[in-house]
């Protein structure tokens, strides 16, 4: 993380786009060209050695042919060495196998001895051939060899290496030329991608924008790069998200505000009623109202609690107290305290444990979800029918299904009925005394446990809900 901290600096896409391209097009050309210099540097000195190889083995031919005979005057073979000298303009060297200088176009070591490693090397046989790069010169020292390859001497040959360097000289002119002109093509290939590659996030950030300044039913949608659009795509599904929470919010404090305000107009009623008819009112009559306050208040208190219930299992405000939990038991518990409410109805109850299972979980909000799970299928169920519950586990999970043979739930409303305050059929909800808040209340518990629900159902044959949750908590 730390290499990469200088980004959190540069504000601008368009210019970290220019920079980049500008510095690591810089960087190629200025490796290409030094690569390209060194090897035509390499190429033109491989071709002048091999053009003065060239010419010392024809000399050494001809010194053999003379018999090392080299005069200083006017013979051939000095003038041949003298003329080669000039024109490959350096110096030539003739030396024998005593290391004597038979002959030396500058004529300041001639007749000197010449005991250079390299040369001693060559004439001893133990290298056959001696190169050397100097400042400006190239010197190749290559052995003198009669018919039988017998070694009779040396040629050392020096020439300059001036003409090279004025190539690469007038080279190194053209590059500063052609650099001009690439940081100038550079820049504007810079400035082009940059320009292509933000004049659509320029495009997507106008639309949000818009969509800020209240404009939410306008779709962001924006063409371009695969990365741009699917950022739209994201921003679009996000705000269809938000909208949806939104309209869910705004229905639930309508709902909330209903749920809250018909006891209370009921009670009015009720108590305008008693009022209205004064001391006439039968102590029979006043009873039955009263008793229907009393149902309402109770009806109230119902849907307060499970206000503050629902509100406790809330992913973001609830707190959880783990502890491995025998869910054998648990369920069995639960069971226990159901079967009253099922035996008016005549429903069986039925629990299947597959193999013990150990996991850990809040107790108290897990409870309460199954419980509202095991009620509804007793509730929402036919007169002697039944109720399966079983438990299973693997590896990683326990599942609990809730089978019932109740009324089954319309395919058009099975994504609805964890949402808060909705009953599938509201009439029959106020018969069983539902809040509308079961589910929600069940859905947030399993959720905090890191779980999922599932319902399956068909309308007259029945419901089950299948649920999932890992059998060790990870916060």
């Amino acid at each position: 993380m730390e290499k990469i901290k200088w980004f959190s600096h540069v504000k601008s896409i368009k210019f970290f786009l220019f920079w980049s391209v500008f510095f690591f097009s810089c960087i190629a050309y200025f490796v290409f060209s030094r690569l390209e210099y060194d090897s035509y540097k390499k190429r033109s000195l491989t071709r002048l050695q091999s053009q003065v190889l060239n010419e010392a083995n024809i000399l050494s031919d001809q010194i053999v042919a003379n018999q090392f005979v080299i005069s200083n005057g006017q013979d051939n073979l000095s003038v041949e060495i003298d003329q080669l000298a000039n024109v490959m303009e350096g110096r030539v060297i003739v030396v024998d196998s005593n290391y004597r200088i038979v002959k030396d176009t500058f004529t300041i070591e001639q007749d000197k001895y010449m005991l250079s490693k390299q040369v001693f090397a060559v004439v001893s046989g133990k290298s056959e051939l001696e190169e050397n790069t100097m400042d400006g010169y190239l010197e190749t020292i290559t052995p003198i060899l009669d018919k039988n390859r017998a070694i009779m001497g040396a040629v050392v040959i020096t020439v300059s290496t001036q003409s090279v360097d004025s190539t690469l000289g007038y080279l190194k002119n053209q590059e500063r030329i052609l650099l001009v002109i690439f940081f100038a093509i550079t820049a504007l290939v810079a400035l082009l991608i940059g320009h292509i590659v933000t004049v659509n996030i320029n495009r997507l950030n106008k639309k949000i924008e818009y969509m800020n300044s209240g404009h939410l039913d306008e779709p962001v949608a924006t063409k371009g790069f695969e990365e741009v659009e699917n950022l739209s795509d994201s921003i679009d599904n996000m705000v269809s998200k938000m909208q949806v929470l939104e309209e869910s919010r705004q229905e639930f404090v309508s709902n909330v505000s209903h749920e809250l305000k018909t006891p209370i107009t009921s009670m009015k009623v009720l108590a305008d009623s008693l009022l209205l008819q004064g001391d006439t009112v039968p102590a029979q009559t006043y009873r039955e109202f009263l008793v229907d306050i009393v149902e309402e208040i109770e009806r109230e208190n119902a849907i307060i609690s499970d206000l503050l219930t629902l509100v406790k299992t809330d992913k973001k405000a609830a707190s959880l107290n783990i502890a491995p939990v025998d869910m054998n038991q648990l369920i069995e518990l639960l069971l226990k305290r159901m079967r009253p409410l099922a035996k008016k109805r005549n429903i069986e109850i039925e629990f299947e444990s597959v193999r013990d299972v150990t996991a850990e979980i809040d107790e108290v909000k897990l409870s309460l979800a199954f419980s509202n799970l095991i009620e509804n299928a007793i509730k929402y169920n036919k007169d002697n029918g039944f109720v399966k519950v079983s438990l299973n586990a693997d590896h990683k999970f326990f599942y609990v299904q809730v089978e019932d043979s109740g009324v089954g739930i319309p395919d058009d409303c099975k994504d609805q009925v964890f949402e808060r305050f909705y009953r599938v059929d509201k009439a029959r909800s106020r018969e069983t005394g539902g809040t509308g808040l079961g589910l929600a209340i069940t859905r947030n518990a399993i959720l905090l446990h890191k779980g999922a629900i599932k319902v399956y159902s068909k309308l007259g044959e029945g419901t089950t809900f299948t649920v999932r949750i890992p059998l060790n908590y990870i916060a």
